[in-house]
């Protein structure tokens, strides 16, 4: 009997055990599932302000908002409003793209044209003077139109570029000759 006994109290106590770690676990699934919910409504409230329209500011400077004390939520919102900014920042830039050609009698680009290293971001035209030597070195470059851009770097970029493109020898011409590169900047 005494076995018995002690056999039912054990399995009492493994019970009551079993019973007190389901019980925390429910409380703890509880206030998780609340937490879930909390959440997916901060996450759609910064959705909502994702996709609302940036609204012009006045020149006061804006007040920062006050935080929320959930380190998520004002990450996410942090998150979203310098997202805005930055794609504020992309629009405003904008894309060049530069297409050249050039002009030279009775010779050709050895491989093509290089094109300037600094691009800007003005849209416009450069052409260039240049002479060529009879192995196909450009010798010289003089500015000889300048379309649209003020930025004074595209120009010696341009220069530049004109001077490391390489053209065919010919060694039925002895002296240099006369022709012209076009740059053309224009928005992608």
């Amino acid at each position: 009997m005494k076995g018995n006994t002690l056999l039912l109290l054990l399995v009492a106590v493994m019970l009551g055990c079993t019973l007190y770690v389901s019980y925390t676990n429910f409380q703890q699934i509880q206030m998780l599932r609340q937490e879930n919910a909390d959440l997916w409504v901060k996450i759609d409230s910064v959705q909502q302000i994702c996709n609302k329209k940036p609204i012009k500011q006045s020149a006061a400077p804006a007040a920062k908002p006050a935080t929320s004390g959930n380190t998520l939520f004002d990450y996410l919102i942090r998150w979203a409003e310098e997202s805005e900014r930055e794609a504020a920042r992309e629009k405003a830039k904008q894309k060049v793209v530069v297409s050249t050609k050039y002009r030279l009698e009775d010779r050709y680009v050895s491989g093509r044209v290089q094109e300037p290293e600094f691009l800007g971001n003005q849209t416009g035209e450069v052409v260039l003077n240049i002479s060529v030597a009879t192995l196909g070195d450009v010798t010289s470059v003089n500015v000889r139109s300048v379309t649209g851009i003020t930025n004074e770097d595209v120009i010696e970029a341009c220069k530049k570029a004109a001077l490391r493109t390489d053209f065919n020898y010919n060694y039925n011409h002895k002296e240099n000759r006369s022709g012209t590169i076009t740059y053309t900047f224009s928005a992608k």
